[in-house]
């Protein structure tokens, strides 16, 4: 995977969020994008592929709580 600096990730994150969800726009998406960035999961993928792995599980009417490790990974 290329490594994107991370305003351009945070960038193309925000905008997946936006044509993911219509009514997500500005300050929120890019609030959501930073969010995503922050777990080590999802900021290990590419910014579009992270928003479409959290609309996904979001969606699913049992989806998991999102939280980060207990522990660090070692």
């Amino acid at each position: 995977m290329e490594h994107l600096p991370h305003d351009v990730w945070l960038q193309r994150c925000a905008r997946r969020v936006s044509q993911l969800e219509h009514d997500i726009v500005g300050d929120e998406a890019r609030r959501i994008a930073r969010e995503l960035k922050s777990f080590e999961r999802t900021a290990a993928m590419p910014p579009e592929a992270a928003a479409d792995f959290v609309a996904r599980e979001m969606a699913r009417p049992d989806h998991p709580r999102f939280e980060r490790r207990a522990a660090a990974r070692r």
